[in-house]
């Protein structure tokens, strides 16, 4: 394919999304893909998200914001669907994958896991959930191919408590197989794994949000939003650094960590260009990568 302008592009991308077969094949993927990942998420996720969200870290955000910003803010709606059609697809390895590959499990390891206090195999599975977020999330920096659909979650410039479901599919597939089938094969459950996975993305809603505290007793031992904040700016001394998504103890260990004091982290995006619609971020990693006149993604 030839490299075309950021302006052929969106017109490429427009001409593509308003032909009726399109948005009719679109329109009914996202529709089904929000039905059964409102079945799958409903019950404790879906609860704790909506308090999350609306009674806690909605109303925090107006109180102590970090930089002042409406709550509709530009592509809110965009991020709603991410997090239903997006989500839904990053379930797929968990349902249909992850539990094949228990039929390869070490019964050894897995009796040894299993005989112990769920409690304990709580922390067991958050700590090499962790290990494995940390190398596949650096990863995806590092890879171009990989950086190509992560990007898509690095384009939003306005943080804030939705702003972390902005992923591509494909990039929550790859994170999901990368964690849950190790997880898997050193002997833990799904069950595990779906806790785990109910902490990591309720966590990951707080750290993506517009809060403007500062916790420093938290700083060495869990992953804060100014911590996180930092892995999105685009300024150079914090580019490829803080890829835990819970415990800093990894970008400790491997020389990633970043958290200065008296600076406050942002702007916020990427340098190649990254179209605004939904539909523009699903098919934007397979289009030839241009920079962005600004610098950064316009969202």
């Amino acid at each position: 394919m030839n490299e075309l302008s950021l302006k052929e592009q969106d017109d490429w991308t427009n001409s593509w999304w308003y032909r009726p077969w399109i948005r009719f094949v679109f329109g009914s993927i996202t529709l089904v893909s929000v039905i059964f990942y409102l079945a799958i998420e409903s019950g404790i996720e879906a609860f704790f998200f909506i308090v999350l969200s609306v009674l806690i870290i909605v109303p925090l955000e107006k109180v102590i914001p970090r930089h002042n910003m409406k709550f509709f803010r530009p592509h809110l709606l965009t991020d709603f669907f991410h997090h239903y059609v997006s989500g839904f697809i990053g379930f797929i390895p968990l349902i249909l994958i992850v539990p094949t590959i228990e039929n390869y499990q070490s019964q050894t390891l897995a009796s040894l896991i299993q005989s112990q206090p769920m409690w304990i195999q709580i922390l067991e599975a958050l700590f090499l959930g962790e290990f494995l977020v940390y190398w596949g999330h650096r990863l995806s920096h590092q890879i171009p191919f990989l950086w190509r659909f992560h990007s898509v979650h690095h384009s939003v410039v306005h943080l804030d408590w939705l702003a972390g479901e902005r992923r591509h599919p494909l990039d929550q597939f790859y994170m999901s197989l990368f964690i849950g089938v190790p997880m898997i094969l050193s002997g833990f459950s799904l069950v595990d794994l779906l806790v785990i996975g109910v902490i990591q993305n309720l966590w990951d809603m707080t750290i993506h949000a517009n809060l403007g505290w500062r916790l420093k007793s938290l700083d060495g031992i869990w992953v804060t939003s100014e911590f996180h904040h930092w892995h999105h700016s685009v300024n150079k001394e914090a580019r490829d650094k803080n890829y835990s998504g819970a415990l800093p103890l990894f970008d400790r260990m491997f020389g990633t960590f970043y958290l200065p004091d008296n600076k406050n982290p942002g702007p916020y995006g990427i340098d190649t260009h990254m179209p605004d619609t939904y539909f523009g971020h699903m098919i934007q990693p397979f289009l030839p990568v241009k920079p962005d006149s600004s610098g950064l993604t316009k969202s």
